[in-house]
């Protein structure tokens, strides 16, 4: 069982997703509709799809469209250059010493689209790359999380695409302009719960663009472990429920390729995690220039 961010002709709501089936978990006018941190500290979503097992509740997905499961109290916390093939291919030179700690950017909500959606890049733009990454939603708060406790502060872990400008990504010694492009990202498609999906660190991370594979890696080659980048940030910030850290990508993205491959409109992405739903999104031109 999952966890989802939908659309349909009544609003948004937040609901539980089983196969091709869903099962509102909040009434999209109630004050919890589309809040995700309230959700997670008050949602018993086992006792809620029992419940459902002797009525008619559960609806096709046909009737709804996804949305990035997140809302606008998540804080969205993000890690550069975390696998080390990629760190290589964005000319970090092999044998390097390893960073001494994560290099932390921040994605705001609007950055995001939902599976089955269009990411967006100025028409103009020619350098609009794409990033497969895992995603991990925080179910538990917490300030100086011991690594050894980490995971345990996991409600669950999702799909990423991190889209990237990487002409403005590089004007500049900060990533966030370069990262927060309105749409220029996506997140989704389902919230799967951290239990019922395995080791972390051992899970087959794959991106395609237009059927083509583009990015096979695997996240034994993170060099800050999903652990880490929790104790990590959390020595600095208090963790909330709903807040989601990006892990970042794998080797292969657009840049690093000679020639490198951009995203172009019309192009179609897939990013496929072990154990996850594939994240699946179309490319869009949007009218307007960068500086």
């Amino acid at each position: 069982m999952e966890l989802a961010r939908l659309k349909d002709a009544q609003g948004i709501f937040w609901a539980l997703v089983r196969g091709e089936r869903f099962l509102p978990v909040a009434d999209a006018g109630g004050a919890a509709a589309d809040d995700l941190c309230s959700l997670l500290n008050t949602g018993d979503f086992a006792a809620m799809a029992g419940e459902a097992e002797t009525i008619d509740a559960w609806q096709s997905l046909e009737d709804a469209s996804y949305l990035p499961p997140l809302s606008a109290r998540s804080r969205i916390l993000c890690v550069g250059k975390n696998y080390a093939a990629h760190a290589r291919e964005m000319n970090m030179a092999e044998g390097a010493a390893a960073p001494a700690a994560p290099d932390i950017f921040v994605r705001f909500a609007s950055s995001f689209t939902g599976h089955g959606g269009a990411i967006e890049a100025p028409e103009d733009e020619s350098t609009f790359d794409f990033e497969g990454e895992l995603a991990v939603v925080i179910g538990t708060g917490g300030r100086t999380i011991p690594e050894s406790q980490a995971l345990d502060h996991i409600f669950g872990v999702t799909t990423a695409n991190d889209g990237s400008l990487r002409r403005t990504q590089k004007r500049t010694s900060q990533f966030t302009l370069g990262k927060n492009i309105d749409r220029s990202g996506a997140l989704g498609p389902t919230i799967r719960p951290v239990g019922d999906v395995g080791d972390l660190q051992a899970l087959r991370l794959k991106t395609f663009l237009n059927d083509q594979q583009m990015q096979d890696g695997t996240t034994a080659d993170m060099i800050f472990s999903v652990a880490r980048i929790i104790a990590f940030v959390s020595s600095t910030m208090a963790l909330a429920p709903g807040d989601i850290l990006l892990t970042g990508t794998p080797a292969g993205v657009g840049a690093a390729r000679t020639p490198p491959r951009f995203l172009k409109a019309g192009d179609r992405l897939s990013v496929e995690i072990e154990g996850l739903r594939p994240l699946e999104v179309s490319v869009r031109a949007t009218p307007g220039a960068l500086l």
